[in-house]
């Protein structure tokens, strides 16, 4: 079957162009082991600020081109910028306390963090918190009173329409609708991730609505995984589901991964898969960078047609505008926006500032991006 070209792709190839100027901008220092102060800071009188950051984990795309957008406005600002994080294999809570107590005793700046467990890390952020260190959480949220400002990619609602919208496209496409039900199975990660949780609840509200009730969750307990971050349990469980997938009403018609790791999983589990469901009747999608699912997306044997996300870059830019405008006073926690170097004004509500919406790329636009 011949790649679909999606409507409305105009978004996508905005964002695109974005990408030029983002990866020119694009640190050269090692934020792993920078110290001190960048001369034009001394030059100009500015405080120096010291901005921590700590991924869920390091060593995957998804937070590498996060890693990108913070190097760039730490250069922009003429700040110092640490960056570190627990390997893909040991992403648990404990390891990125330990990385925060070590910040905390060299007394930075502002630490800015994408928990693994919003409740299990809240008294170590809180820790931070009363040595006088902002605190701001990106990518995903910790307790709200752990945290002085919540970078979010996109509300729940957008990433839940935006994953449903490229499902549903795929699946009409293959014949399913009002007359022919489809069921749908996620792939979450451990099940304490906050966003992940939120972008399932706005899924189901959504899923009970006119628009999209031919797609069904039948038994949660059975069609939504948590494989957790270990790479080999995710593997083996797309593995799982992709055995599960097929015609009929006990088979799955649809996988939609809501982590950077499971969709491009599901994508290679399907490739490497010894008896593969039957490509046009069922649909993979979910949440990976362009460059994860590129493969899939361009291989015609795959029925990986699209993906979801947004600009990672300007994500990881963005929370270090924030951090660093929190330390010197140009914003606070109450706040009511940012103006956020080349992102422009963004607003704040409620201690939450929002990237932007969901971005869809496809076979043809999936080439223009470069994370």
């Amino acid at each position: 079957m011949r790649k679909r070209n999606l409507k409305k792709c105009m978004a996508a190839l905005l964002l695109g162009a974005l990408l030029v100027p983002s990866l020119l901008g694009c640190s050269k220092t090692d934020t792993t082991v920078k110290t001190g102060v960048d001369s034009k800071t001394e030059e100009s009188g500015k405080k120096e600020v010291i901005v921590a950051m700590l991924p869920k984990f390091k060593g995957e795309n998804y937070f590498d081109a996060c890693k990108i957008g913070a190097e760039e406005a730490a250069d922009e600002l003429g700040i110092t910028l640490f960056y570190d994080g627990p390997s893909q294999d040991q992403a648990t809570n404990q390891k990125q306390v330990d990385i925060l107590e070590g910040w905390i005793a060299q007394k930075v700046n502002v630490i800015i963090v994408s928990p693994n467990d919003p409740t299990a890390i809240a008294p170590t952020l809180k820790k931070a918190q009363a040595a006088g260190i902002k605190v701001v959480t990106f990518d995903a949220d910790a307790q709200e009173d752990a945290r002085d400002l919540f970078v979010n990619q996109i509300t729940a609602e957008a990433a839940a329409k935006g994953l449903l919208d490229a499902a549903a496209r795929d699946l009409k496409e293959k014949g399913y609708g009002d007359s022919q039900k489809a069921n749908i199975a996620l792939v979450s990660s451990s099940g304490t991730d906050a966003n992940q949780t939120a972008w399932q609840a706005a899924m189901n509200e959504l899923l009970a609505t006119d628009a999209y009730k031919f797609m069904v969750i039948k038994n949660e307990e059975t069609d939504v995984y948590f494989p957790g971050t270990d790479e080999t349990k995710v593997n083996s469980e797309c593995a799982t589901l992709i055995s599960r997938m097929g015609e009929g009403e006990d088979k799955i018609q649809a996988a939609i991964g809501l982590s950077s790791m499971a969709t491009p999983a599901l994508g290679a589990q399907y490739q490497s898969a010894s008896s593969k469901p039957n490509k046009d009747k069922v649909s993979l999608t979910g949440l990976a960078t362009p460059n994860a699912l590129k493969t899939y997306i361009k291989d015609e044997g795959n029925p990986l047609n699209t993906g979801v996300l947004w600009n990672c870059m300007d994500l990881g830019y963005l929370a270090v505008q924030s951090g660093y405008q929190l330390v010197t006073g140009d914003i606070t926690s109450d706040s009511s926006s940012i103006e956020a170097g080349r992102l422009g004004k963004k607003e704040i509500h409620d201690k939450m500032c929002v990237l932007g919406d969901a971005l869809v790329f496809d076979v043809t636009t999936v080439d223009g991006f470069d994370y």
